[in-house]
């Protein structure tokens, strides 16, 4: 007796599924949770903000490129990072089940959908938001070392276009830089006291 091989075209579970599926990772935004809201927009917004408020008001200006730049040290910091966050969520999502995993967090309300979410579940789309958010902001700091020279010469006799270049460019860097470091630690938090709750 022949079997037939199952390709990812042919997986489907649920609803249809309209949504790029390269975007999946951003289903964590719409997980429910009585606080998780606020560390998921509010407290990112607050502290991009300030952090990008910051940067205009010092002086002497932080340097954001070459060998001392902050993108170099964004960059170290993310090659080591998000391999670490994307072979974590391969260890949870791929791991043996268990009670533990499988079952409902104490204390914790976590909906998708309409639906309460298993630990293993909940963890899976915190790493994958992580590891997206790392990968997003790694590409966007070596895009903009690449670019930055060309950046240069073509804004040469326009300093206002330069000016909103370096604007918008600071702040979707502070922007990128707050989801991820205030998401780690509300994870480093949730993986610490709730997931060890009896």
């Amino acid at each position: 007796m022949g079997t037939q091989q199952v390709g990812l075209r042919d997986v489907s579970h649920g609803a249809p599924q309209s949504r790029a599926r390269i975007t999946a990772p951003l289903r964590y935004l719409l997980i429910y949770h009585p606080e998780k809201a606020r560390y998921d927009f509010v407290v990112p917004a607050v502290v991009a903000l300030c952090g990008w408020g910051a940067y205009w008001l010092i002086s002497p200006k932080v340097a954001l490129f070459g060998d001392d730049g902050l993108l170099r040290f964004v960059r170290d910091l993310l090659v080591m990072g998000v391999p670490f966050m994307v072979g974590a969520l391969a260890a949870v999502a791929m791991g043996s089940p268990g009670d533990h995993l499988d079952k409902r967090p104490a204390g914790a309300e976590l909906y998708l959908d309409g639906r309460m979410l298993s630990l293993r579940t909940f963890t899976c789309y915190l790493l994958g938001y992580l590891s997206f958010i790392g990968l997003t902001t790694l590409g966007m700091a070596v895009f903009a070392s690449l670019i930055h020279h060309s950046v240069i010469v073509w804004t040469a006799g326009m300093p206002g276009v330069r000016y909103a270049v370096l604007a918008i460019g600071t702040l979707g860097l502070a922007t990128l830089l707050s989801a991820l470091t205030v998401t780690v630690f509300w994870a480093l938090y949730f993986l610490t006291d709730v997931v060890n709750r009896q």
